[in-house]
């Protein structure tokens, strides 16, 4: 590699680095617009055919539905059950399914904390600060049956302590926050 730089002139040196440099931008470039392209053809694509289907009423009328659906569809992976439930029903609705988890698996629900998180771009974060007392394979299964059944819920902070001193199946205290999105209207 040195006998390759004593032997290239200052100049072309210099012409060797800006071309390397010239790649690795157009390549960070076309990578960061890639999703906005795709984003793009896709708009485009549903333009053009609303725009084919707008003088036959019953394809305009088909795709509008077909939408539709698929807006009900990525309201539910984003919202689950509580997707048409008003706001204020919705800390109920999760303390709700978190009690019955626990009781399916074992595991004692010390308490519940709802709090009002932070706004992320569209959405307002709720945050259910958690306390559970169980032992540790009724605790992962309590984890994966939210998962589950609340799976639109997100883990953002989780923390066990012993409880006893057990050592073949110790109780552990868990302090788990759960965040929830849902679209600001």
């Amino acid at each position: 590699m040195q006998t390759l730089l004593k032997r290239m002139s200052l100049r072309e040196l210099r012409l060797a680095l800006l071309g390397a440099g010239a790649i690795a931008t157009a390549a960070v470039v076309v990578g960061a617009m890639k999703p906005q392209v795709k984003a793009l053809r896709s708009a485009n694509a549903a333009v053009a055919g609303l725009e084919a289907s707008a003088d036959d009423g019953a394809r305009l009328e088909e795709l509008l539905h077909a939408e539709d659906e698929r807006i009900r569809e990525l309201k539910y992976r984003l919202h689950g059950d509580m997707a048409n439930l008003p706001a204020k029903q919705v800390e109920a609705y999760i303390i709700g399914r978190l009690q019955s988890v626990s009781w399916n698996n074992e595991v004692e629900l010390v308490g519940v904390e709802p709090v009002t998180g932070e706004r992320v771009q569209a959405f307002q974060e709720m945050l259910f600060k958690v306390r559970l007392i169980g032992r540790y394979e009724d605790l992962y299964h309590w984890l994966w049956d939210v998962r589950n059944e609340l799976g639109y819920i997100v883990i953002k902070e989780y923390r066990l302590a012993r409880q006893d001193q057990n050592d073949r199946e110790p109780l552990l205290a868990a302090d788990i926050s759960l965040a929830s999105y849902r679209a600001i209207e």
